[in-house]
């Protein structure tokens, strides 16, 4: 049975072209339509069930990437964005940046950051550096874990009181 889709009052679309609209947006969540005549107007006939996005499958924070720059979302709490900024983070605005799930929400206004509420009244920022920096970051991080692992494979000459011996493969 094939459902119809008419105003928010449940009359008519008063044109045909206020109708397809209306088709366009239902198709941005998946829910296949065709404009028929309904009485004095138009409605949506639905022809397809939208596609079931089954939970947590759901990435309303992903966005395209962009060449030669590494993004993320960073939330906007205490001095966070701040702190990214002075790492030479940017934050990203675009007249218009669509999101990767329909459902994301509306694409940010021109001269407005790109942000998306992700919970608790916290909005996530999408921010962007640039990949040599971003990559020069990960090689200072891998560094201290190389560091900090070498500490742990000391074996019982190495430490005063140690005993036993710690191995790590790698791999």
């Amino acid at each position: 049975m094939s459902e119809i889709i008419r105003t928010k009052d449940g009359k008519p679309f008063e044109t045909e072209k206020a109708a397809i609209m209306r088709q366009g947006q239902l198709s941005k969540t998946g829910t296949v339509t065709e404009v028929v005549e309904d009485g004095e107007g138009w409605a949506l006939k639905a022809t397809k069930r939208p596609k079931r996005v089954p939970l947590g499958t759901r990435n309303v924070l992903r966005y395209p990437k962009r060449e030669g720059y590494h993004r993320r979302v960073v939330n906007d709490v205490e001095d966070r964005v701040q702190r990214f900024q002075d790492a030479g983070y940017e934050i990203v605005q675009k007249e218009s940046l669509p999101s990767g799930d329909p459902r994301a929400g509306e694409a940010s206004q021109m001269g407005m950051p790109v942000a998306k509420s992700v919970g608790n009244g916290v909005k996530g920022v999408l921010m962007e550096i640039p990949i040599e920096y971003y990559e020069e970051d990960q090689q200072a991080k891998q560094e201290k874990i190389k560091a900090a692992e070498a500490a742990m494979k000391q074996t019982k000459g190495g430490v005063e009181g140690g005993y036993g011996d710690l191995n790590f493969g790698t791999g």
